[in-house]
């Protein structure tokens, strides 16, 4: 049994090997000016409330985006089972399933105090053990936790990651660039499963919603601190050897596209503020500064909102872990803020014994339940929903999904001279630039960031730290617009379809776009030409047509490029052609 379960999991565990290995053997040596996960951060520093709400909005919003998740996805039925209980002298333990997508189960163990409650409640994710939300060591032990929630007046949902031990449908290495592109990823669907965990406690008759918190180790701690940040409903949250300003995580599934690229742990782990939070470090891992660095700006941020009495830390001799002294820890956090206990409670771990695996493994034995997708058929599926919301979705909620899969924010003002005599030209010819300049427009060349593709090969889950090649042209012409206020726009070659979407961005009163023959209805052309990880989600080019206020006229579209609400023309047109359309 214990063969299968480790051959079922051990290329999970392999992807995310970093997770575990010291920040040092983790520093990149491309040497190549692009962020990585192991850069060393600063935290930022914020003056007002005002000013920390402002950017708490926005991260939100960011972090919602980056997992695919605005527009929300509708909550389906869960369709929950529960099921094999087995009952101790002051608790028990059943095995639990439910469906966080159609056909998409989540899978784990529901662990119950004796009695009938309401109890508050636990939502418990695992890091990247061996043997996942069954590990068992004295480094780390999830079935030690539950138990002992349970057994301290606790309903405890443990659950597995993608691709462990009951969660078959899917590996820990899932998604790819057409996923991206419609905001599915691994990181965001764990995200989706947290949120659709709580979802199901607050389905159980003998938990007390008002009372949720969540606690997890590592990549769990990921998801704790992830969850929180968006889902108002977790109370208290305890993440476990994870924020840290010199290592952001190293796995799949904690590296959301575009997430970091101008924001770090410590500030997405103060989303929770001031909610109740606690951080627990290790000196043997990348929290080994967290007692001078991390809490102090932590700190900081709850100070503004006068809530410095709900976020502590606590750091042990250990190297990456969740033991007995940091579940301790935890206990008594949770037993404070969630049952009143008294703020200097100590709660001791009691002696345990984990039950088998036979009776805490939900598919031991059985087959997947009837309905079960495959991973082409779950990204069929998602890409379908993701169609239907954006025909009735609220276009204020499609613009800033737009702007942040950009990694960019509304410029302000631009847009306002009709009648502008500068031109800013991205990717046109130099028969265009010679015959605007001698009608007597002032020409404007966008100068594009060099791109290394071999550098941001070598750099892990680059896409979550850094723009990709395509979302780089659109900010450098966003920049080059900004330079030059109430400029027109003429794009055209690689830099015309990302000249569309920087007129969103920064809009001008005209635009002529040449998108060379794009086929917008392809998934494989923006893969290959337009890459930006949730641009589909957003709407792509239809929403920027929607914010782009000026007029905008788009040519060399061939046969296979549509959007409605903007004057398209197949055919290319002239240099002659392009001024008299400025001209008007």
């Amino acid at each position: 049994m214990q063969g299968r379960l480790l051959g079922a999991i051990v290329s999970a565990v392999l992807v995310c090997a970093s997770t575990l290995m010291p920040a040092a053997a983790l520093q990149d040596q491309t040497h190549s000016g692009y962020r990585t996960l192991n850069d060393r951060l600063k935290p930022r520093e914020y003056a007002t409330p005002a000013d920390w709400q402002r950017r708490a909005a926005y991260l939100r919003d960011h972090i919602l985006v980056s997992a695919g998740l605005m527009p929300f996805p509708e909550k389906t039925p869960l369709r929950a089972q529960i099921f094999g209980e087995t009952r101790r002298r002051d608790y028990s333990v059943s095995k639990v399933y439910f469906e966080s997508l159609p056909g998409f189960f989540v899978t784990g163990n529901l662990y119950r105090p004796a009695g009938s409650g309401p109890f508050p409640a636990i939502l418990s994710p695992h890091g990247h053990w061996a043997y996942g939300r069954l590990e068992n060591t004295e480094l780390t032990s999830g079935p030690a936790r539950a138990i002992n929630l349970a057994r301290q007046g606790f309903v405890v949902f443990t659950y597995d990651m993608v691709g462990y031990n009951d969660s078959r449908q899917l590996t820990h290495e899932f998604g790819g660039l057409r996923e991206k592109l419609w905001g599915l990823s691994l990181s965001g669907l764990q995200l989706w499963n947290s949120i659709r965990g709580v979802d199901f406690l607050e389905s159980l008759p003998d938990v007390d919603r008002d009372r949720i918190g969540a606690t997890g180790e590592s990549g769990g701690g990921t998801q704790t601190f992830l969850l929180a940040a968006v889902d108002p409903r977790i109370k208290v949250a305890a993440p476990v050897n994870m924020i840290s300003l010199h290592m952001q995580g190293g796995c799949l599934c904690e590296n959301p596209p575009g997430l970091r690229l101008d924001t770090n742990n410590v500030e997405l782990g103060a989303l929770m503020a001031p909610r109740p939070l606690l951080m627990i470090a290790a000196t043997g891992d990348w929290t080994d500064e967290t007692p001078r660095l991390e809490y102090p700006a932590m700190r900081r941020i709850y100070a503004l909102l006068g809530a410095e009495d709900r976020v502590d830390s606590i750091q042990f001799q250990a190297p990456h872990n969740y033991n007995k002294a940091s579940r301790e820890a935890m206990y008594a956090w949770m037993a404070r803020w969630l049952q009143h206990a008294p703020a200097d409670a100590r709660v001791a771990e009691r002696p345990f014994t984990p039950e088998r695996l036979a009776d805490l493994l939900v598919f031991e034995g059985r087959s997947l339940p009837e309905g079960a997708v495959t991973p082409d058929q779950l990204t069929a599926q998602w890409i379908a929903a993701a169609r239907r919301q954006t025909i009735g979705a609220d276009p204020a909620q499609m613009q800033t999904a737009l702007l942040h899969a950009l990694t960019q924010e509304r410029r302000q003002g631009a847009g306002r001279a009709a009648t502008s005599k500068t031109v800013v030209a991205a990717g046109s010819d130099r028969e265009l630039e010679a015959a605007l300049q001698h009608a007597g427009f002032a020409v404007r060349l966008v100068q594009s960031t060099p791109y290394d593709r071999e550098a941001a090969a070598k750099i892990d889950h680059f896409d979550t730290y850094n723009r990709t090649e395509a979302s780089q042209r659109v900010a450098d012409i966003v920049r080059t617009l900004e330079g030059n206020p109430g400029a027109l726009l003429v794009a055209g070659g690689e830099l015309g379809p990302a000249g569309l979407l920087a007129a969103a961005v920064a809009p001008v009163s005209r635009a002529v776009i040449d998108v060379a023959q794009f086929d917008n209805r392809s998934d494989e052309t923006f893969v290959d030409r337009l890459y930006i990880p949730g641009l589909r989600r957003a709407g792509d080019f239809q929403t920027a047509i929607a914010m782009a206020g000026g007029a905008v006229v788009i040519h060399n579209a061939g046969g296979r490029f549509r959007l409605d609400g903007a004057r398209v023309l197949s055919e290319k047109l002239t240099a002659a052609d392009i001024l008299a359309i400025l001209r008007k």
